[in-house]
């Protein structure tokens, strides 16, 4: 933001996203939201791209919703 001279007011007005929700951001007291990310970086002219030696076969796929719910119900039979 500093090299593009925008300020979080700026950016705010341009994504439409809340000035707190945004400085909150960039001080590390709040996450941004996948698609707030996307809006960010798109007004910033920005990317995202891997670290050099990311391995993305690592990761572990997300459980769905119907695997959540199966082992927080026996989480809960378990006490």
């Amino acid at each position: 933001m500093n090299v593009r001279g925008i300020g979080v007011n700026v950016l705010a007005r341009q994504t439409h996203i809340n000035r707190n929700t945004l400085s909150g951001f960039l001080c590390g007291s709040r996450a941004l939201s996948n698609r707030n990310l996307d809006i960010v970086l798109d007004a910033l002219g920005l990317t995202l791209v891997p670290k050099a030696h990311f391995d993305p076969s690592s990761l572990k796929p997300p459980k769905n919703d119907d695997e959540n719910a199966a082992s927080s119900k026996s989480a809960k039979s378990d006490f």
